[in-house]
């Protein structure tokens, strides 16, 4: 178990400096060299010795995933020297969704759930609980999901602070903004966030439930996830670095699935609802800065709500009938 506690460590490592980074970018330009990368690099460092350490050995993870987890690395690896050479070749991005970025997205999630499958079959004698160590893997890949959103997250801070002229970004950064609500918000409609958020969350929830038979493990990985990012904007905001919005409606999809014990179009129209109805009091009431939000938004991202459980629930129904034919 000593193994997966050390994989865990390298994700955490990665998780920090990651969510350093994007506090980084929205007060300093990019820095090949800064210190979240190389908090980043750390726990990539780590998962480097823990993976060669299973090629020698083969002692705690199945050929497959320690293959998965392999491929998710390399692809990591090759994902660096692409981002510099687009930084190089575009100029300096302010924003998460360009394609370099997501090649990183991509090969981190692939190496968490290459980490988590091998976890999962070297504790197969042992019921899953949301006390395991399942539920820092729902939590990390969850963060992975998400990570994009964090444009609009830490944007909306700074774009509140921008406007009420009190920025804390360099000199550097404020010379480059020609359209502060554009490129601080790096030029991503707003729509994406509730639309993009209600459908990352909701497909994670169902195949977690759908594995585990648990939906305690992916509400308690949701959880694990806001007290994380709490925890960071806390760390940020007492060192004067750009802090973000932390998305704790998204808890409501979760919880709706859990008490309502239904992987149904209903479930996932009530957890989108309560998700963006949370989202737009908290906006309107100023409890906390939220990305932009408006009830146009709303369609979209109810409709996606009640799609996913719909189109996962016949797809799964086909691949049963496959099996079984």
């Amino acid at each position: 178990m000593k193994y997966y506690r050390f994989w865990v460590l390298a994700f955490l490592l990665k998780f920090a400096g990651s969510a350093w980074d994007a506090s980084y970018h929205f007060k300093y330009l990019f820095e090949k060299y800064s210190i979240p990368h190389l908090v980043n690099f750390s726990g990539l460092l780590l998962g480097l010795v823990l993976l060669f350490r299973e090629w020698k050995q083969g002692k705690y993870m199945d050929a497959f995933s320690r293959n998965i987890t392999t491929i998710g690395y390399i692809l990591f690896l090759v994902g660096i020297p692409l981002d510099f050479s687009y930084h190089y070749a575009f100029g300096i991005d302010l924003t998460t969704w360009s394609p370099t970025h997501f090649v990183y997205y991509i090969s981190t999630g692939i190496m968490i759930f290459g980490v988590w499958r091998a976890y999962y079959l070297y504790t197969y004698d042992i019921t899953p609980s949301w006390k395991s160590l399942h539920t820092w893997f729902s939590m990390f890949l969850l963060e992975c999901l998400l990570f994009p959103n964090m444009q609009q997250e830490n944007g909306a801070i700074s774009y509140d602070q921008y406007i009420h002229h009190h920025s804390i970004a360099s000199q550097e950064i404020l010379n480059l903004i020609s359209n502060p609500s554009s490129q601080i918000f790096g030029g991503i409609p707003a729509w994406v966030y509730p639309t993009y958020s209600v459908a990352a969350v909701t497909i994670l929830v169902l195949i977690v439930n759908k594995i585990f038979r648990d939906q305690k493990i992916a509400l308690a990985g949701a959880t694990l996830y806001i007290l994380c990012r709490f925890f960071a904007k806390s760390i940020f905001y007492s060192v004067h670095y750009p802090t973000s919005y932390v998305p704790i409606t998204i808890l409501f999809i979760p919880l709706a699935f859990m008490f309502l014990k239904e992987s149904s179009w209903i479930t996932g129209l009530i957890g989108s609802s309560l998700y963006f109805i949370g989202i737009y009091v908290i906006q309107n009431l100023n409890i906390l800065i939220t990305p932009p939000l408006t009830l146009f938004e709303l369609v979209p991202t109810l409709i996606l709500g009640m799609t996913i459980p719909a189109i996962l629930k016949i797809q799964g129904a086909l691949i049963r009938k496959y099996l079984h034919s």
